[in-house]
């Protein structure tokens, strides 16, 4: 009989895989019902991709720490279409930025609330069409500005003149190829990504994530192991812990009123956690004297 399964996998995406196959790989080996991810990572970028697994889909829309951290190289002296290694070459230049220019610019252009471009080579959608596809096809195409958040970033290590290494904290959505393009751009020269490793996602970090390979070659008990529960992206949402009667209640879709439960509850957010036990049971709304239940959870 299948066994069921339900939480979060900290997968390990090499260059080359794409974040589709990979969960088609996990659905297709453990016979998975539900399989989803965390924030796409383009074929070429490696590092952390989070996949949910059963009931673990359902907590997706409710994730409010959407922070990305990224590792990149950027080479300079040339621009391509794709704005990483694979494109073809669109521009050149001679000029290389010096390390005190690119922090000037950097803090002056690339911190708070920007706006970005998407490449033209991505999932963006043009009228139904994925953008990649429009480009593949040679139409031309105009992306929307998109606005993203980047709360740090820094120079880690300028290699030689041709390359240097970025760390960043970023909003969910953030292109790290436009942002390559763009900071050559504010420092008179072209660049592009050489090299993306996303090495933090929410709770998950490169330093515990594990390759697709290891996973795939692990049986059902190894596989129980290496997962994280469903509420571990949910960390920074309270929860309330319920008698059975007033927990079943909720998972019915019955509202039920704060007062009837003997333990106070304040809560910062409008959305909490309710378990009985130790199980989680809902998602819940917390609307003045009501507990509104959002999301049910079978484990």
């Amino acid at each position: 009989m299948q066994k069921t399964f339900n939480g979060w996998l900290n997968i390990y995406k090499e260059q080359g895989e794409t974040s589709f196959s990979i969960s088609k790989e996990l659905k297709k080996k453990f016979k998975f019902k539900k399989v989803g991810h965390l924030g796409t990572l383009d074929p070429l970028a490696k590092g952390v991709l989070p996949i949910a697994v059963g009931e673990a889909t359902k907590s997706i829309k409710f994730i409010s720490n959407l922070k990305k951290r990224y590792s990149f190289l950027i080479k300079w002296g040339e621009e391509t279409d794709t704005c990483d290694l694979e494109g073809k070459v669109v521009a050149q230049s001679p000029v290389r930025p010096d390390l005190e220019k690119i922090k000037i610019i950097i803090n002056k252009f690339f911190i708070g609330s920007i706006e970005q471009v998407p490449p033209i080579y991505s999932a963006v959608k043009v009228n139904g069409v994925r953008a990649y596809k429009l480009a593949r096809s040679k139409k031309d195409i105009e992306l929307k500005k998109k606005k993203i958040h980047i709360y740090k970033i820094s120079v880690k290590n300028q290699i030689d003149k041709n390359f240097c290494k970025f760390d960043i904290i970023c909003s969910r959505g953030t292109y790290i190829r436009s942002l390559a393009r763009d900071l050559a751009r504010k420092l008179g020269t072209v660049g592009f990504a050489y090299e993306i490793v996303r090495t933090e996602d929410n709770i998950f970090k490169i330093e515990n994530s594990v390759p697709l390979l290891k996973v795939l070659n692990s049986s059902y008990e190894e596989l129980q192991k290496l997962y994280f529960p469903v509420e571990a992206v949910l960390s920074d949402t309270k929860e309330i812990i319920l008698e059975k009667k007033y927990s079943d209640k909720l998972k019915n879709g019955i509202i039920i009123k704060s007062r009837l439960i003997s333990n106070k509850i304040k809560s910062d957010s409008k959305l909490i956690l309710v378990k009985n036990n130790s199980k989680l049971v809902c998602i819940a709304n917390l609307e003045k004297e009501y507990i509104i239940p959002r999301r049910n959870f079978n484990l």
